[in-house]
């Protein structure tokens, strides 16, 4: 679905009350969620972030801090304490309990259940409505679309009864108007085939409100006028040449995934490599 010209991204953000960030490892998903989050702060909106990934460690906190944004790391262990807490009200009891690493170990491996406890307190930080946007990044493709499906599965599986609706409700959430599910991706065959895989299954578990399609570290064109090029060294014709060679190849990437059920966003490939000032520079393309 073709793409940013005739959306603006930015307005779309700023109706929104939730907004996940998937893709596969490696494609900047981070960087894209939190250059999302610091453009609507900069709109004067209240942006909570928070990162759920039980495979990786935050990366440079003091500086993804300074932006003065609410941000929480989520960990599944100590949401399932603060659910537990929160029902049964037995703070010393549960101390113990939850210092036993047999527990912990069951939580972490469970199927299902570290991803419905973490869509749990997402729900919880998204029904409280103490922020005007949640920002969530999720982990790669393959464990957000668990992410996603363990809540459904087990509203299933309890037809009725106080964990049924806790499922429903995250459920809900989920397919809420006012949620959204952004996908990033590299503008490469084979980030663009996993996003396709992953919207084709997550389509298959209901009609998910899509977002964007990121396509990100998109090759920067540049003219340089044919008489100028005849007069180049041979070197710097050879690296000419290699840089329309690659804007061939991802332009005809990205002229597949015009079919996915996204808009498209693309975003340059930026020259630092200091995610605070990738950051920076995502925040101010969103808003120019």
């Amino acid at each position: 679905m073709n793409s940013s010209s005739t959306h603006s991204f930015l307005a779309d953000s700023l109706k929104r009350k939730l907004i996940f960030f998937t893709g596969k490892g490696g494609v900047g998903k981070t960087a894209i969620a939190w250059g999302t989050a610091l453009a609507l702060s900069r709109q004067k909106r209240k942006v909570r972030f928070v990162s759920w990934n039980p495979f990786e460690t935050s990366l440079e906190p003091l500086a993804l801090k300074s932006f003065g944004i609410h941000w929480e790391q989520l960990d599944a262990a100590i949401c399932f304490k603060e659910y537990a807490l929160k029902t049964l009200k037995f703070e010393k009891i549960l101390d113990v309990i939850f210092e036993n690493k047999v527990l912990k170990a069951f939580i972490e491996v469970a199927p299902g259940l570290s991803e419905t406890v973490i869509a749990g307190k997402v729900w919880d930080l998204f029904d409280r409505g103490q922020q005007d946007v949640l920002i969530v990044d999720l982990p790669a493709t393959g464990h957000a679309l668990s992410f996603f499906k363990s809540p459904m599965g087990i509203e299933k599986m309890f037809a009725t009864g106080f964990v049924h609706r806790q499922a429903g409700n995250i459920c809900d959430m989920f397919m809420d108007p006012y949620t959204r599910l952004d996908l990033v991706t590299l503008p490469e065959e084979m980030p663009l085939v996993e996003s396709e895989q992953f919207i084709d299954q997550l389509l298959k578990l209901g009609k998910f409100p899509l977002g964007f399609l990121w396509i990100n570290q998109c090759t920067p064109k540049f003219f340089l006028p044919t008489h100028m090029q005849k007069k180049l060294p041979p070197n710097i014709k050879e690296c000419l040449e290699d840089h329309r060679l690659r804007l061939e190849r991802e332009q005809i990437s990205i002229e597949k995934a015009k079919d996915l059920p996204l808009m498209m966003k693309q975003i340059p490939r930026f020259t630092t490599e200091v995610l605070k000032e990738t950051i920076e520079l995502i925040a101010d393309s969103l808003e120019s």
